[in-house]
Order: C-alpha cells, then sequence, then structure tokens
C-alpha cells in the first residue's frame, strides 16, 4: 500500500445488517478545499459475533484496499441502528397533546416507538412496556402549571418495572424534582428535559431529542455485541435515524422545504422539514413540529417484504421474496415492486389530509396532520432507492400524486433527487464537528443540487 492518506474523518454507519464506513476529507480546510467523499467499504454488520468492532474493521479494510492506502483520521464517528435500534415507550396525558408530543420528540430522536400510552397507566400497559424492553421511556404529561397527578402517578407506576432503562422526563417541570425523586428510589436512572408540550397547541421536543441521543449513546456502549465500540469512536454515537433527520434539516436550511424517504429492509422512514404552506396553515387544527419523521414497520423489502405483500394486489405481487442483497434480475424487480409500494404508502402516511366537518353553520373543510404542499424537493436515501435501478421513478410516482387530492403531499412539480453517495447519516454525525457549510456540501455534491 502507499503512505498513510490523512482524512478529516471516518463514520460508521452501523445497520442490523451491513455496516458502512465513509472517509471524507476537506472539512477542515473548507472553504480553501472542496469538502468530499474518499471512498466507502462495507462489510457485514457482527452484532452475532459479538463484537460489532469486527464488521467495522472489515469495512474499514475494504475501504483502504480500494484506495490503496491505509487512512489515519482526525475523528472517528458512528451511526447506529443495530442491537435493535433505539426501543422507547412514550407516555403522556392526553393522546392529541402530551402523548403526541412525546412520541414526535422520540421519533425525531432517531426512536422505534414501540408503545405509547395517554392517561395513567394501567398493569395491562405495564406488562406491555416489559414485553417491549424498551431502552429508553419518554415520560410527558401536563402543561406548565398544568395538571400534575396523572404524572406523578405514572412515575409511581413506572417504578414497579423489573427491567430499569433510562427514563427521559418531559412533562410539566412543576413536579419533574418529584417524579425524578419517585424513580431515582426505585433504580432508574432519569435524565430531565424541557416540557414537549408547555401550553395548549404548542411543541417544544428539540431539547428532548438531544436529551435521548445522550441516552441513546449511553445505552449503546453497554449493548451486547457493542461494548468495544468506544475503543474506536472518538465523538458521539448517533442513532442512524436522527442522524439523517439532522441532516435533512441542515440541507433544508439551503434549499427550502422538503421531504427525504428512506426505504430500508424493515421500516420505511420518512422524514419532512417544513411548516406547510400559508394556505393551509390557515386550515389547520392539531399543531406540527418543523422537523417530523415517521416509520412504519410493516414497510420494508426484506424483514418485512411478507407484510408489503399482502398488502400488494395479487397481479403485482413477486413470485419470490428478495434476499437482503438483490442480484439476480428477479430479485431486483421484486425488490423494486416492494420499494415502490413502500415509498408511496409510506410518504401517504407521512402526509396530512383534508377533512369536512359538519356544524351548525355549515360544511367547514379543515386539514389534519402533516402539510407537505411547500415540500419542492423530495430526496431518496437508503439501499434500497440508491442501489437499485429507478429510484427517481419510484419517487416521481410520489411527487405525482400530489396536487388537487385531499391527501396533503408534495406539489407535482417537486424537484426528485438521490442520495446517491449514501452520506446523509454521515453528514448527521459530521455536522456534530464540522461547519455547517462544509458538511451540506457533502449532501448538496450527493444528490447533485
Amino acid at each position: 500500500m502507499d503512505a498513510p492518506r490523512p482524512v478529516d474523518a471516518l463514520v460508521a454507519e452501523i445497520g442490523s445488517t451491513t455496516t458502512v464506513v465513509s472517509a471524507f476529507a476537506g472539512l477542515r480546510e473548507y472553504p480553501a478545499a472542496t469538502p468530499s467523499l474518499v471512498g466507502q467499504g462495507v462489510a457485514a454488520t457482527s452484532i452475532a459475533d459479538g463484537d460489532v468492532t469486527i464488521g467495522v474493521s472489515a469495512a474499514r479494510a475494504e475501504l483502504e484496499a480500494a484506495l490503496g492506502a491505509s487512512v489515519e483520521p482526525e475523528l472517528t464517528l458512528a451511526t447506529s441502528s443495530a442491537a435493535g435500534g433505539l426501543r422507547m415507550t412514550v407516555h403522556g396525558l392526553t393522546q392529541r397533546m402530551t402523548a403526541m408530543a412525546a412520541r414526535e420528540a422520540a421519533l425525531g430522536a432517531g426512536a422505534v416507538v414501540k408503545y405509547q400510552t395517554a392517561g395513567r397507566l394501567r398493569a395491562h400497559d405495564l406488562r406491555e412496556i416489559e414485553a417491549v424492553h424498551p431502552n429508553l421511556i419518554l415520560l410527558a404529561g401536563g402543561v406548565e402549571g398544568g395538571d400534575c397527578d396523572t404524572v406523578l402517578a405514572n412515575a409511581a407506576e413506572l417504578a414497579k418495572l423489573e427491567d430499569r432503562p433510562i427514563v427521559v422526563y418531559a412533562g410539566n417541570s412543576v413536579v419533574c424534582s418529584d417524579a425524578q425523586e419517585l424513580l431515582e428510589a426505585a433504580g432508574f436512572r432519569v435524565k430531565l428535559t424541557s416540557n414537549v408540550y408547555p401550553a395548549v397547541d404548542e411543541l417544544d421536543i428539540v431539547p428532548a431529542r438531544h436529551v435521548i441521543h445522550d441516552a441513546f449513546e449511553e445505552h449503546i456502549t453497554h449493548a451486547p455485541g457493542m461494548e468495544r465500540i468506544g475503543e474506536l469512536v472518538s465523538g458521539r454515537i448517533l442513532p442512524t435515524p436522527g442522524a439523517v433527520l439532522i441532516a435533512a434539516e441542515r440541507l433544508a436550511e439551503d434549499l427550502g422545504d422538503l421531504v427525504v424517504v428512506d426505504v430500508g429492509g424493515a421500516t420505511t422512514d420518512v422524514h419532512s422539514i417544513t411548516d406547510g404552506s400559508p394556505e393551509m396553515a390557515a386550515l389547520m387544527i392539531e399543531p406540527q413540529p418543523h422537523s417530523k419523521r415517521t416509520v412504519e414497520g410493516d414497510l420494508g423489502t426484506y424483514v418485512s417484504a411478507p407484510h408489503v405483500v399482502e398488502m400488494l394486489a395479487a397481479q403485482d405481487r413477486p413470485v419470490h421474496l428478495p434476499p437482503a442483497l438483490p442480484r439476480t434480475q428477479e430479485e431486483v424487480a421484486a425488490a423494486l415492486t416492494l420499494t415502490h409500494f413502500a415509498a408511496t404508502t409510506g410518504v401517504q402516511r407521512h402526509a396530512g389530509q383534508l377533512a369536512h366537518l359538519y356544524t351548525p353553520t355549515g360544511r367547514q373543510t379543515v386539514a389534519r396532520g402533516r402539510d407537505l404542499t411547500a415540500c419542492r424537493l423530495v430526496i431518496g436515501t437508503g439501499g434500497a432507492l440508491t442501489r437499485l435501478p429507478g429510484g427517481e421513478a419510484l419517487l416521481a410516482d410520489v411527487r405525482a400524486r400530489g396536487g388537487g387530492g385531499e391527501r396533503l403531499l408534495p406539489p407535482p412539480d417537486a424537484r426528485i433527487a438521490l442520495d446517491r453517495d449514501y452520506v446523509f447519516a454521515c453528514c448527521g454525525a459530521l455536522l456534530q464537528h464540522f461547519a455547517p457549510e462544509a458538511v451540506t456540501a457533502i449532501a448538496r455534491a450527493s444528490i447533485g443540487v
């Protein structure tokens, strides 16, 4: 090999099946230098071998072999959706207020919400939480100065759990110390953050996202097979979906309102950065966060493929389900069929819609849920959309369904782009350490905008 090659950063994206290691240069010298992706290596994730560093080292070895030189990074960073990802349960006072706000905070941080409740926890709820074995619990409830009894009662119920996951308290601050004392006395680690629903029709979920990221890093370094990840990583470890959302937020500052669609083997994630259009804002009856993520656990090309096939029309169903990495023409065709359905359905579910209410003064049109009509850019990321042929055409079909219907989808003239270098999650990690303009240049080069 040639002499060692210095790079600004290596970022390992540790997935449930594959690990991708990417090298980046030119970040420190920006704008004198052009930030760029130097190369990538891919290997199987080695959680099953009891040591994730095996897969990371193998991916790095492939990267160095392709470059013909070893790399010497200033920083080594990581994102992860391995070890089951970030499993959370969320608990609030009312379904459409604090419980909804808690869910938005958890999903925005990159979690998979396995169970959600509103109101007082019951014995049945505790059994469901125990069955989930969450990594984190998000406890909310009560606007500022409002109800105190429910969130304290729920803290007392959570204290009965046999498991002791980290609890993030994001409810009425009047009783945060009481809830913390109660849970810590039962052996829980408690992290406090701002109330996610401080007032009626007001969301404040960004502080909770940061606390959840910190708690995730604490959890992931002790997860089976992940214990040695700290030996390789010099920066914080982010949940991969949370890192993608961070990158999308920064990109939207330059390019305007946008949607990012990530079709995976197990789930389809849709991220949107928008406040919606002024026309729809006048009709909205529910608060929405500026940054939103939804996770569709029944939409995927591998683990969730049987569920997708059941939803397809009989004539569209592939004869055989595709493997995790499709190679033959038949396998690719099957994967494309599943990807198309997952992408279109995922965006349809993410988007809100117009509804008609009948009042004493006549019919009234209102808007519920997420308004995507101001999003002029739709981006595909993840393996299915960026590595299979025809990703742009699939996303164009998502766009084509907008305009004129009651579902609040991106307009038909929205631009389509693909994260061809597969760097969005990496960019989310890099944004913690490098100038935003430098990192955004890498993301923009990947999507060609």
